[in-house]
């Protein structure tokens, strides 16, 4: 017995995987044989939970020699024998064992808490070198404090933590800390301080040096953690002689409201009574309302930018505060703080968002920055608040209580009017209303998987709505599929899921079943992916991306095809999701790479092997799925082509044939050439001609296509032969060259097979233009019907392969909408007996099965910027003119009424942008940035230096004007900058002021010396009586009388401003070309950024020439320097 030890006794259990309650049991009768003096004491400590003093308290009453001489003694040996315990335990965290030891010791020193263990132990802990297992106890520890709720256990706790707990964690070597154990430390001390009712007085330095240096450590790590242990220190630990941290800001109470997020009322600090902080409690106020649209547009701009799902998200977020209030003060914010704010801030910029009636129209109903919206607030949201909240509900309801009752009202009528616009027909008399179920259901449901909410709280919160039955809600986030037997069942590992549903999965029937009722599990999941758990949604994303990149890798052709015709067709919004998960950039640099270095469309297939043709189809459909997918992220998601290639060096712009191709997709030259980079090279345009020739005489003469023919061409070239040959044939059969279609409808039907459908991309696109100039010109009615004839062949086709069949309907869908446009201009308007309504149109017998299968392809899938009755309604009355473009911008207002109102948003201090982000980044690029900068800043001007600030008791205030401005410039340098690092080289190259030479720049200054004379604002003669602002109530659905009172004005002064806008400043006009190129200067070309640092290089220039005056040159700077100072304060 003497030669066994708390070591050999731990290791034996933790060999026989014993459980830490276990192995307590066997260290009490251990610890009983060993030291058989002290079991009356540890028979008390265990009972009790007090302390093994009692025999030293009980020997303070006898104040004899013998007794203090009898205490003394024992008292020693207890220090002995626990010494020599915690001296094992050391031992034993040093091992590399099972993490089951570090449960052991918890359970001895905490679980049954033995004080005078604790403080034997805690300072060994410097001689600890191994991480894991350390990392393991603190864990564990944490864990164990935060789950106290014995009463004497507390009791003990408190008294210990001053004097043992707190100074030796704090004592330990934290510099030799990885960031792991830094973290667990701070949520260790964290937790056991909440125990403690009162501050502790620490008087040690290392205590005071070691909390610095975790801070420090932490700060660099996990800054969201940072926040919540520095509040937590500076609330409970004070050491001796230092000072606080921060002071108390007066103005603080404002800054943890609700109002900052929500259009509630903020109790304005301008009508303080005490003189000496009115003015910075004005500047504060003003900087609250910056606040909340700082935060609309940053919100805005991550989920356009496709920055939700980054990891710094929330702390990003957080720093927001301290961008706008320069000042020190505390604004710090727990983490269940700062997510019951995001969730109330993302309602309300979402409601604010849905209810901008300004600007919504028929094709309103499915933008693509809605569902970006929906996905943040019913995925990610759900997803923030499982990382990062204490799991608390109250952070839900508490977000929930805190919503504006009007952001509640325009959510729910929203979604009542959109349901409603599913099922009307335009009806006058049909107008009312129903209830619904909106993004707030969806919201809950997500938590609700998660077991973030009981399921109960989506009928308590909303009981005004619909209710719901909640014993069929999902209470779990399994991924649960249907197998062949129609059982259901959960999937359990996602990666091998995916890869044996590609492997089965049949690409042809993806567009065939109407009702999605598949055996694939895979194609069943992407159905139902809205339905689909957050963190389920976050793991599938994951895997599809890795495994599709291991196809490209591995060049497995079949699965390349199937995973790009999944993506390509949404289903069920799921494209979306996936690219809200993960980087777009990178599966465009993905899909480029393969396209580009995809030299030969074969990749040097054996034409003689058995196999060869299955393996060549695979290839060619390859090729073609991914430049579809492409096409695809560019049309639809912005995402540019030429963009990311600069930002990946790997990428080539110069011989890149899917930038070429893109960038020329509606043309087909007059000339066909094999390679275009080398049209002068005689040998290849004979080559090019000779392939012509052989290609029209096997289509159109011989009745075949050879295979010698197919194997001699890759399939980018086929990609420009065949809409050079569709183009020829048709252009023949409009002059009337060629009367016989029927010779021509088999030529056409080879266009339909796997490996030349990829020369259908550029046909379809082609066809816009040429029916377009078709319907323009005067031709015979068999020449028309010989051409949809022949459309017909390509459109609907008698027979199709099926490996083109899922292909045909995806090449459809790329330029449905501008084909439907003009394919409807063909019909023939019917006319109504009594001329007030008329039916949509009659067709031509070979017309209408074209524009039906293109509303056919349209209803496979998600089409989003779309009037829904473009794709649902054939023949129904209606009263609006049907909205075949993204936004109907000049429809109804007129360029200068539009822009006045998103002006006078600016001026007014409003918490959101009068229009829609989506809305106004379309309205500038039409107006085109330049102009749009240059008329906002001179419009401002002079409305500041007319009438000032509205609301504002000092209008005339500099103060109060720099406030106008900011809330211009952090809109601008928001739409420029996405990330971090685009922000810091973009400060680089705005910080160059090298001069442009002479000769780069071709200034014509004959409008130098115009000045104000030439520059047009929309003048006011003078400004009406302005309403009561209720801090942006009237923002929420929509602007007050200023708009409205301005455009008024200024049609009274139309006259006078004629009908075309010029620049509102004196502008330079300049050639510019700059003498050495910068690549962000490229990348963001379209930018503000580089508008304004040109314009500045260019100023500077013409100042030196005479051209401009020191005063107009100072005042550009100003706003040079304005851009630059938000550039460097914004968070990215």
């Amino acid at each position: 017995m003497e030669k066994e030890s708390v070591y050999n006794l731990a290791l034996k259990c933790a060999e026989r995987q014993l459980t830490s309650m276990e192995f307590s049991n066997l260290y009490k009768e251990f610890f009983n044989e060993k030291f058989p003096s002290l079991i009356q004491e540890e028979e008390e400590d265990t009972t009790t939970t007090a302390n093994i003093n009692e025999v030293k308290k009980a020997s303070d009453l006898v104040d004899t020699p013998s007794n203090n001489t009898a205490a003394t003694a024992d008292t020693t040996h207890l220090h002995e024998a626990l010494d020599i315990f915690c001296s094992d335990f050391v031992k034993i965290l040093n091992l590399e064992k099972p993490l089951i030891l570090a449960d052991y010791i918890v359970e001895v020193l905490l679980v049954n808490y033995n004080s005078d263990m604790i403080k034997c132990f805690l300072p060994k802990l410097n001689s600890v070198r191994n991480s894991l297992l350390l990392a393991h106890f603190f864990s564990k520890s944490c864990s164990f404090f935060a789950k106290l709720s014995d009463t004497l256990i507390i009791d003990q706790v408190r008294k210990d933590l001053g004097n043992v707990i707190v100074p030796n964690i704090l004592s330990l070597d934290m510099n030799s800390m990885n960031k792991e154990l830094i973290a667990i430390v701070s949520k260790l001390l964290q937790t056991t301080l909440k125990l403690s009712p009162s501050p502790i007085l620490l008087t040690s330095a290392s205590c005071k040096n070691g909390s610095f240096t975790l801070l420090n450590q932490l700060s660099q790590t996990n800054k969201l953690l940072f926040k919540r242990v520095s509040q937590t220190f500076e609330e409970k630990l004070h050491f001796k002689d230092t000072k606080p941290f921060l002071n108390k800001d007066s103005t603080n109470e404002f800054v943890g409201s609700p109002s900052l997020t929500s259009p509630q009322y903020i109790p304005s600090p301008l009508s303080s009574t005490k003189p000496p902080g009115s003015v910075n409690s004005a500047a504060k106020y003003k900087d609250m309302k910056l606040l909340r649209y700082y935060k609309n547009i940053w919100l805005n701009n991550k989920i356009i930018n496709w920055e939700i799902s980054n990891p710094d998200f929330l702390s990003k977020y957080s720093a927001i505060t301290s961008s706008i209030f320069q000042e020190s003060f505390n604004s710090v914010q727990n983490l269940d703080q700062l997510l019951t704010d995001l969730i109330e801030t993302s309602f309300t910029c979402f409601a604010q968002f849905v209810s901008n009636k300004q600007y919504h129209q028929a094709n309103s109903n499915l933008t693509l920055l809605e569902r970006k919206w929906v996905i943040f607030i019913t995925k990610h949201l759900p997803l923030l608040i499982l990382e990062n909240s204490s799991r608390s509900p109250r952070v839900v309801t508490n977000a929930l209580d805190n919503i504006d009752e009007k952001v509640v009202k325009a959510i729910r009528i929203y979604f009542t009017e959109k349901d409603d616009n599913k099922t009307n027909n335009e009806d006058l008399f049909d107008d009312y209303p129903s209830t619904s179920l909106d993004i707030r259901h969806d919201f809950i449901k997500g938590l609700i998987m998660l077991n973030l909410q009981p399921a109960s709280v989506i009928n308590n919160y909303l009981r005004e709505d619909q209710m719901i039955d909640t014993s069929i809600l999902p209470t779990s986030d399994d991924l649960v599929v249907r197998n062949l037997q129609g059982i259901q069942e959960v999937v359990h590992n996602t990666n091998s899921f995916i890869i044996s549903s590609l492997d089965t999965l049949e690409l042809e029937s993806i567009t065939e079943s109407i009702t999605h009722d598949s055996s694939n599990g895979l194609f069943q999941v992407l159905h139902n992916f809205e339905s689909v758990a957050p963190t389920k949604q976050r793991e599938i994303v994951k895997a599809f991306l890795s495994i599709f990149e291991d196809a490209i890798k591995e060049l497995n052709y079949n699965r390349i095809a199937k995973i790009c015709a999944l993506l390509f067709f949404n289903f069920s919004h799921s494209l979306t999701t996936i690219l809200s998960f993960s980087s777009p950039a990178a599966l465009m640099k993905t899909l480029i790479k393969f396209v580009d270095l995809s030299r030969n469309g074969r990749n040097g297939s054996n034409g003689n092997d058995e196999s060869s043709e299955y393996e060549t189809i695979n290839i060619s459909l390859s090729f073609s799925w991914a430049i579809l997918l492409i096409i695809n992220l560019t049309q639809t998601y912005g995402i540019s082509v030429v963009d990311v290639a600069l930002k990946y060096p790997e990428l080539s712009i110069k011989n890149s044939f899917i930038i070429n191709f893109i960038s020329n997709l509606p043309n087909v030259s007059d000339k066909y050439y094999l390679e275009e980079s080398n049209v002068n090279d005689s040998d290849m345009l004979t080559k090019s001609h000779n392939t012509v020739q052989s290609w029209l005489c096997d289509l159109f003469v011989n009745g075949s296509i050879t295979d010698q023919l197919i194997q001699n061409i890759e399939t980018r070239q086929l990609a420009n032969l065949i809409p050079f040959i569709v183009k020829q044939v048709l252009l023949s059969v409009e002059i009337g060259v060629l009367t016989d279609i029927s010779s021509l409808i088999g030529g056409f039907e080879y266009f339909l097979q796997p490996l030349l459908l990829v020369g259908l991309i550029k046909t379809f696109y082609w066809l816009e233009q040429f029916l377009s100039c078709v319907k323009n010109d005067t031709i015979s009615e068999d020449i028309l019907q010989g051409i949809f004839n022949l459309l017909n062949t390509l459109f609907n086709p008698v027979t199709l392969n099926e490996d083109s069949k899922a292909f045909h309907t995806a090449v459809l869908r790329l330029n449905a909408i501008p084909l439907l446009k003009v394919l409807r201009k063909f019909r023939v308007q019917s006319q109504s007996n009594y001329g007030i309504y008329s039916s949509d149109a009659q067709g031509d017998p070979n017309l209408e099965p074209l524009i039906a299968k293109l509303v056919a392809v349209l209803n496979v899938s998600p089409v989003y910027d779309v009037d829904p009755r473009i794709i649902n309604s054939e023949n129904d009355y209606s009263r609006k003119q049907l909205g075949y473009g993204k936004f109907l911008i000049l429809n109804e207002n007129p360029i200068n009424k539009i822009m006045t109102n998103q002006i006078n948003s600016f001026w007014s201090l409003h918490s959101s942008t009068y229009y829609n982000l989506d809305y106004l980044f379309e309205l500038i690029e039409l107006v085109t940035p330049k102009s749009f900068l240059f008329d906002v800043l001179k419009t401002l001007e002079y409305k500041l230096a007319t009438y000032g600030v509205p609301g504002s008791k000092n209008k005339r205030g500099s103060l109060d004007s720099e406030h106008v401005f900011d809330y211009f410039f952090y809109f601008l340098v928001l739409y420029d900058v996405k990330t971090a690092e685009e922000a810091s080289q973009l400060i680089e190259y705005m910080e160059n002021d090298a001069k442009k030479s002479k000769g780069d720049v071709d200034i014509k200054g004959e409008d130098l010396h115009e000045k104000n004379d030439s520059a047009e604002v929309r003048q006011e003669t003078q400004p009406k009586a302005e309403a009561t602002q209720d801090d942006d109530f009237d923002m929420l659905f929509g602007e007050n009388d200023t708009s409205t009172q301005a455009y008024e004005e200024e049609e009274e002064n139309e006259d006078n401003d004629g009908n075309n806008r010029t620049n509102n400043v004196p502008m330079i006009k300049a050639e510019e070309t700059p003498s050495k190129t910068n690549k962000i200067s490229i990348l963001k070309r379209h930018s503000f950024a580089v508008l304004l640092h040109e314009r500045k290089l260019l100023n500077d220039l013409a100042l030196e020439n005479g051209e401009i005056t020191k005063t107009e040159n100072e005042k550009f700077i100003s706003y040079h320097d304005k851009y630059l100072c938000m550039l460097k304060t914004c968070v990215f």
